[in-house]
């Protein structure tokens, strides 16, 4: 589904302009009270993101993807000798800026709200009733949900749900979005759409996306670069750049000999480092 060209994106600060829209260096968490019950989850994670990047974060299960997201998000505090920055500041809550999408987009939604005051939620105490209206009108139509903004959510399937989180999440016009699995729970013809809406809609707002997935065709076909997490603790045990051509394209992208090398690398990396 394409996004309409008419529709007013939102905020362009996460353009693709080079600049490092977050740094990380040496970031370690650790979980459990007392030292006999810590636990190292990360430890020694390095990376830096540009502005306007669409990056996947891979890994096994348990692995500490989540965490990470969780990190930048300012919703976990790493280790002392961490240094996690966000557009040249210092992350110690959650940024400005950032809008988290998790999986479970049931549980996000308030069933006793129409789409449309779904999608207000968050913009109620700045902005007044036509505002409102218009700015959720503009993100609806970015996910194709606008002739759906009166019904409920329990009236809109898994896919819809999902839809509509995003449109929460863009109309708050974030510089860039932490997304944890946000397709996982959903069948693949529903998960396709929806990558490719997302694909459209990151293409018109160049915001920058942090992407965790278990899926490796998912991670290869949404991203400018990869990140494997392995090890216990974990790391970035390695980098893919996909230097696939853009616009993308479910059938002709997956069928192109790059794309199923970088397919097999993904592979490979998390297979060396689980």
């Amino acid at each position: 589904m394409s996004v309409p060209k008419s529709v007013e994106t939102p905020s362009l600060q996460g353009a693709r302009t080079g600049t490092a829209f977050y740094e990380c260096q040496n970031v370690a968490l650790q979980v459990g009270a007392g030292t006999a019950r810590q636990r190292t989850i990360l430890e020694d994670v390095n990376f830096t993101i540009g502005s306007g990047e669409f990056v996947s974060v891979l890994g096994g299960s348990g692995v500490g993807k989540t965490t990470l997201l969780r990190v930048l998000g300012g919703l976990h505090q790493p280790a002392p000798e961490s240094t996690v920055i966000f557009r040249g500041s210092p992350v110690t809550a959650p940024p400005d800026g950032i809008v988290t999408v998790f999986q479970d987009y049931s549980k996000s939604l308030l069933p006793w709200r129409t789409v449309e005051r779904n999608v207000t939620l968050g913009i109620e105490s700045t902005s007044s009733r036509t505002e409102r209206h218009e700015a959720a009108l503009a993100a609806l139509r970015m996910v194709g949900l606008a002739d759906r903004r009166g019904d409920y959510p329990s009236q809109l399937s898994g896919g819809m749900q999902q839809r509509l989180q995003i449109a929460r999440a863009l109309v708050m016009r974030p510089a860039g979005l932490l997304m944890d699995e946000p397709f996982g729970a959903l069948d693949a013809m529903t998960k396709s759409n929806l990558q490719d809406i997302l694909l459209d809609i990151q293409a018109q707002t160049k915001m920058t996306i942090v992407f965790v997935t278990h899926d490796i065709d998912e991670a290869v076909y949404l991203s400018d670069r990869i990140f494997v997490l392995g090890g216990a603790p974990a790391r970035v045990a390695a980098e893919l750049t996909v230097d696939l051509p853009r616009p993308r394209d479910q059938i002709s992208t997956k069928e192109l000999p790059r794309f199923l090398e970088l397919r097999h690398a993904a592979y490979q990396a998390i297979g060396a480092h689980a």
